[in-house]
This record gives C-alpha cells, sequence and structure tokens, in this order.
C-alpha cells in the first residue's frame, strides 16, 4: 500500500477522529486515565470495519476477563506481594494456553485477558484500596474507546471486507487452476520457482480464510449468508494440494518410463486442458466429467483384453482419477461460486471445520512457560529493588511474551518492538518538554496531538510498518501520562522508559534462551506428529475399526499439518527437513490403505489374501521415519507389496471386481516406491 493512498488517508483520519472523540468522553466522564481510551482506539482500529468491530468485541472480553480475576484474586493475595506476583504470572500463562490453541482471531479474548491483568493489577498492588477502582476504570475506558472507533469506522465511509474475502478465495482456485495448466503443459522435471511459489500461497490460504471469515462476521446479514457459502468452497478447495501433487507425480512417471497416452486419452486430456483454460466451466463440467469417466473404463477394457500391460494401465487410470478430483474441486467451487454472487438467503449453510488443526504442544508450552518466567522474575526484580515505578516491566515482559508467543522465531519482532519503544520515548520526551506545556485546553491538546496521530495512522495503514506504528502509537499516550491536569511528568516518564525498558530486555533474554526456535524445528515437530497419526490410522486399518469417518478426519488433519509445514520448508531448507518430505504423500497412503483395505475387506477374505505381514513391514517402515525422518522403507515392505499385487493382477484377470483393491495397493506402493517398476513374476 502506498503511503498516501485513498485508503490509508482514510484511515488515518477516521482512527485520528475516533481516538479524539474517545479522549473527549474519557475526559468528560471523569474517568481515570484518558489515555487507555487514546491507545485502544489505535489497538482496535482495523483498515476494514468489520475487523475493526471484531477486534474491538475481542478486546473487550478480554479486558472483562482479565478484570475478573483480578478481583477474584487479590482479597487473598494481595497482603503478599510475592503470591500475588505468582498468580498472576501463572493467570498469564495460563491464559496463554488457552489463545495458542485458536489459530484464529478470536484467539485475542484469552492473550488479552493474560496481560490486562497484569496491566490492571501489578501498578496498584501496593495501594490494594484503589485496585477494584483501577479495574472498574480500565473496562470503562476501553468501552469508550472500542465503541468509538467501531462507531467511525462503522458509520463513516465505511470499508467492506466481503469482496476481500471473496477474491482471496478465487485467487485460492485461479492459482490452482494455473498450476494445473502448468503440469499438464511443461515439462515435468521442470520445477519452476512460480510453481512453488503457488503451492506456498495455496498451503497459506486456508489461515487467511479463515482469519478473513472471523472478521466478516461481524459486517451484517449479507456478509454472514457470504460466509457460510464461502465455508462451503473452503472445505473442497482444502484438497487442491495433495491432488495437484499427484497429478505431478504421475504425469512424471510416464514421462520417465515412455508411455504414451493412448488416443482415447490423449483425446481427454486435450479436452480437459480446454476446458481447464475456459472462462466459465458452466455445463462443460458435466460433459469433461464423463469423458474422463469413458477414457477411465476404457483403459480397464484394453487391460482386460491385454492391449495394455497392468503398470501403464493403473498409472494412466490413477491419473485420470486425479484429474477428475480436479474436475469435482471445481465443480463444487463453481456452483457455490454461482449462489455466492447471489447472496441468496435460502442457499445451503454450513460451518467452516476447525476441529482438527495442528496444535503443537510442546512449543505451546514453551511459550506459556517463558511468558511466566519473564512475567515472574521481573516481578522479583521490581519487588527486590524497591523501585515504584518497576511495575511496567512484568507488564511488558507479559505483553511481549504474549504477543508473539505464535511464531516460531519471535526475536525479529521484539527487536522491532524495542526500537518502537525507542522511537516512542523519544516522541514523548518531545512532547512532554516542548509542546503540551503550550497546551491550556482540550482543542490546544488536539492542535499539538494531531500531526502525530495522523501519521501515526498512516503508518499503521502500510503493511510493511504496521507493527512498529503499533507499537508508537500504543506507547506514546501512557509515557506522556495523558490525564485531566495536562501537566505531563517528565520524571515519571524517565521511570516508566527504563522499566518498559527492563520488561523488554527480560522478555527478549529468555525468549533467545528458552523459547526461540528455527521454522524447520517447527516443520519437523509438525511432521513427526503427522507421522504418528499415520501409524495410528494404519493400526486402525488393519484391524478393521477405521470408518469413513475417521479417513476424513485423518486427511483433513495431516492436510492442515501440511500447511504448516510448506512455508517453513521454504525459508529453512535444512536437510533433514527436506529429506523429511511434507506429508502430502503420507496423507494419499493412509487414504489408499483405507480404500485397499476396509472397502475391499470381504474380497480380500474369499481368496484368503493375508495382509498382516505388508502392514507389519508398513509400521517398521513409519516408526524408523518417525526416529529418523530420511529413513528410507525397507527391501521387505517392497517384497510384500509385490508379492500382494501380482497375487491380485491375477486374481483380477479374472474377476474384474479385484481391480480396485489392485488399483488402491498399487497407489500405496506408489507412494512408499515411486521409482519401482512393475514386479517380474517369479517362474
Amino acid at each position: 500500500m502506498k503511503w498516501f493512498s485513498k485508503s490509508a488517508l482514510l484511515f488515518s483520519g477516521k482512527t485520528c477522529l475516533a481516538a479524539f472523540l474517545a479522549l473527549f468522553i474519557a475526559l468528560e466522564l471523569n474517568l481515570d486515565k484518558p489515555a487507555w481510551s487514546l491507545t485502544t482506539v489505535y489497538v482496535a482500529s482495523q483498515l476494514y470495519s468489520a475487523s475493526t468491530i471484531s477486534k474491538s468485541v475481542f478486546r473487550f472480553l478480554g479486558t472483562l476477563l482479565g478484570g475478573l480475576f483480578v478481583l477474584l484474586i487479590y482479597p487473598a493475595t494481595v497482603q503478599d506481594p510475592m503470591l500475588f506476583s505468582l498468580s498472576i504470572s501463572s493467570w498469564v500463562a495460563l491464559c496463554l494456553y488457552l489463545s495458542l490453541h485458536d489459530r484464529t482471531p478470536k484467539s485475542y479474548v484469552f492473550m488479552l485477558a493474560g496481560y490486562s491483568a497484569a496491566i490492571m493489577g501489578f501498578p496498584d498492588v501496593t495501594a490494594p484500596a484503589d485496585i477494584t477502582y483501577t479495574v472498574i476504570s480500565r473496562i470503562e475506558e476501553i468501552s469508550v474507546a472500542i465503541l468509538c472507533s467501531s462507531l467511525v469506522h462503522r458509520l463513516i465511509m465505511p470499508v467492506s471486507m466481503s469482496s476481500l474475502l471473496e477474491q482471496s478465495v478465487s485467487l485460492w482456485y485461479q492459482n490452482a487452476r494455473k498450476l494445473c495448466a502448468e503440469l499438464m503443459t511443461a515439462v515435468p522435471k521442470e520445477k519452476s520457482l512460480e510453481r512453488e511459489d503457488i503451492l506456498i500461497q495455496m498451503a497459506n490460504y486456508p489461515l487467511n480464510v479463515e482469519t478473513l471469515i472471523t472478521h466478516c462476521v461481524y459486517e451484517g446479514e449479507a456478509a454472514r449468508r457470504l460466509i457460510r457459502l464461502v465455508s462451503v468452497q473452503y472445505q473442497h478447495l482444502s484438497y487442491l494440494i495433495p491432488t495437484l501433487t499427484a497429478i505431478e507425480t504421475r504425469l512424471s512417471l510416464l514421462a520417465e518410463q515412455h508411455i504414451r497416452f493412448p488416443e482415447q486419452v490423449a483425446q481427454t486430456f486435450q479436452q480437459f486442458l480446454y476446458w481447464l483454460n475456459s472462462a466459465e466451466h458452466g455445463a462443460e463440467t458435466q460433459i469433461i466429467k464423463a469423458q474422463l469417466t469413458s477414457a477411465q473404463q476404457q483403459l480397464k477394457a484394453s487391460w482386460e483384453s491385454g492391449e495394455m500391460n497392468t503398470e501403464e494401465s493403473l498409472l494412466l487410470t490413477g491419473l485420470l482419477e486425479r484429474l477428475l478430483n480436479f474436475v469435482r474441486i471445481a465443480e463444487a467451487y463453481q456452483t457455490v461460486g454461482d449462489r455466492v454472487s447471489d447472496l441468496s438467503p435460502r442457499a445451503a449453510t454450513r460451518k467452516v471445520p476447525r476441529s482438527h488443526k495442528h496444535v503443537d504442544k510442546g512449543m505451546l508450552l514453551l511459550s506459556c512457560f517463558t511468558a511466566f518466567l519473564a512475567t515472574f522474575l521481573c516481578c522479583l526484580f521490581w519487588i527486590g529493588s524497591g523501585w515504584v515505578d518497576g511495575a511496567t516491566a512484568p507488564m511488558m515482559a507479559a505483553v511481549l511474551c504474549s504477543f508473539f508467543a505464535a511464531m516460531d522465531s519471535p526475536l525479529a519482532p521484539m527487536k522491532i518492538f524495542l526500537k518502537g519503544v525507542v522511537v516512542a520515548i523519544g516522541v514523548s520526551v518531545l512532547y512532554t518538554a516542548l509542546l503540551i506545556p503550550e497546551a491550556t485546553s482540550f482543542e490546544a491538546m488536539m492542535l499539538c496531538l494531531a500531526p502525530g496521530l495522523l501519521a501515526l495512522g498512516l503508518v499503521i495503514a502500510n503493511p510493511s510498518t504496521n507493527l512498529i506504528g503499533l507499537i508508537v502509537a500504543t506507547q506514546i499516550p501512557g509515557l506522556i501520562g495523558m490525564s485531566h491536569h495536562f501537566k505531563p511528568n517528565l520524571l515519571l516518564i524517565v521511570n516508566t522508559s527504563l522499566s518498559t525498558l527492563t520488561g523488554i530486555a527480560a522478555a527478549v533474554i529468555l525468549t533467545a534462551v528458552i523459547r526461540n526456535k528455527r521454522p524447520a524445528w517447527t516443520a519437523k515437530r509438525a511432521l513427526r506428529k503427522g507421522l504418528r497419526e499415520l501409524l495410528q490410522f494404519i493400526a486402525a486399518v488393519e484391524l478393521n475399526s477405521a470408518s469413513q469417518l475417521m479417513r476424513q478426519q485423518f486427511v483433513a488433519r495431516t492436510l492442515d499439518k501440511v500447511n504448516v509445514i510448506l512455508p517453513r520448508k521454504r525459508i529453512d531448507t535444512e536437510a533433514e527437513l527436506a529429506a523429511g518430505g511434507n506429508l502430502i504423500t503420507e496423507a494419499w497412503l493412509g487414504a489408499n490403505c483405507y480404500d485397499f483395505y476396509v472397502r475391499h475387506q470381504a474380497l480380500l477374505a474369499e481368496e484368503k489374501i493375508s495382509s498382516d505381514r505388508f502392514f507389519g513391514e508398513l509400521r517398521i517402515f513409519l516408526k524408523n521415519r518417525i526416529r529418523r525422518l530420511q529413513a528410507q522403507p525397507q527391501a521387505a515392505l517392497l517384497e510384500e507389496l509385490n508379492r500382494l499385487i501380482l497375487s491380485l493382477e491375477v486374481l483380477a484377470q479374472h474377476d474384474v471386481n479385484y481391480y480396485a483393491p489392485l488399483f488402491h495397493l498399487f497407489n500405496v506402493r506408489l507412494s512408499l516406491f515411486p521409482l519401482a517398476r512393475w514386479p517380474e513374476r517369479a517362474e
């Protein structure tokens, strides 16, 4: 975004207006700390009206929850500073634990509840009688601010987020269509950087869409109808990455083995490309689905008549099946897309599935422990030193450790935070020493603050400087000590600044020692967790206790981890992670094991085909991979797969019903041994 674009200027102006309105109301209501109202406006205000309202609601709920906790514990702990500090530090860690379980903006509620308790509780710990007043005052001032910011951004030239949500989903599908076209027209072995970039973007879309959905709920009834429809698209588009990678794998194998497409398949390919590149699919979708199904049946007939060998038939059938999967996803996207455009109230409704999201409990606990330790150690320093204004140190430690806890490597944004605080201190000293003393009325104060607040609004509106702008905007009112008498205290600013820097230093040091991890570390943990879940699913398949619902849940959980792994694998090219894969193959492996064994168990039992040794060897391989990500499947596993494949091939030649389990078992072998050729039958 450009610095002086229309949207940036509009955001800056509206936020400045909301800030002055909140400050005026806080002063008129004689609230204790008007600075909190001014700060909250800049925290809650967003470029879009829906996200402003949603963040305001989350901020109110978080502040209320944090305030209730302080009121609950302070009568029993206020006489013991150590116990009070321990309680608040534990509450910060507990709230952070709950917050990190949710990857949507709703997590802000619990995160804020944690460090709000520190903000409200620590400053008045030496004056217990004031704590109740402080909590109530904080909630009142936050309420005034979020009301002002919400009304201003909602009523004055509101910026809708619905178009952004539609655009995001549209780009998700268009990128997939572009990648699919490239896969089918380019040389299979030539992987372009653009292709990798598209995959990374597609891995980021699910979280982006969920974030937009969370905010768009607050845009009105029309937006809610849009959300329900986009949620259906979201579920289907989530399967694009494994579908496209499966297409790529089969095209590469066909090229390596110099397998030529039969005429019917070649014609179907041309029709598929024409359909893919057409602007509107419409009725052509049903035609291409019928052509792909017909081509699969002809391949099967050619194999039955002996015109095509088994390996070629299975590879080509698998490719057509994956193309058919892509068409089904596109059809689901297109049909729902039509209803989204209409915003029909009669449209089908569904909720976005959020029940199988990856949560790294180890990283989560490490983040919580870091937040607890930083907050409590700052409390010990504050108590031990007897520093009256030292309460800001544990407050800032709690804020900093909570705010960046979801990141793999929080040190970089923490350093930006430190720079923002230093800038805020400098600006605060300038205002305190030169400008504010000349302001003798509220109007004069407005003239004094307006240029700086407008400039900060422009900085916040720019994505590249958003973080540092927010830091400066949230620190200045507190450092200045904005109050009713407009008489800033330079000594208080110095003390508060030193305390703030102390808290930041403690948070940075402890984060560097305990919590700072490479993206590869997070990705490898997700990879190992995915392998453990695959091992559990395979065990359920072998025991015939796996259901279709379990299969869907396994695939959903695995694909969510794929979205975690892919972006980190791109930015942190560690050797073990590179060799470990990205769980896309494992998602297909589990699904094909289910389709081979559970769906066709009755057929397999009729011929007494035992898969016990195969599953045993597969478990050995998966356990080896959990220990060593680069481990390769053992020869015994390939031998067992070949034995089963040859047995099923013979059966399928006499009974066509065995072709389906043969197809799925071949896909299993393709996942494990992509370079292995068709086994030779022993004489």
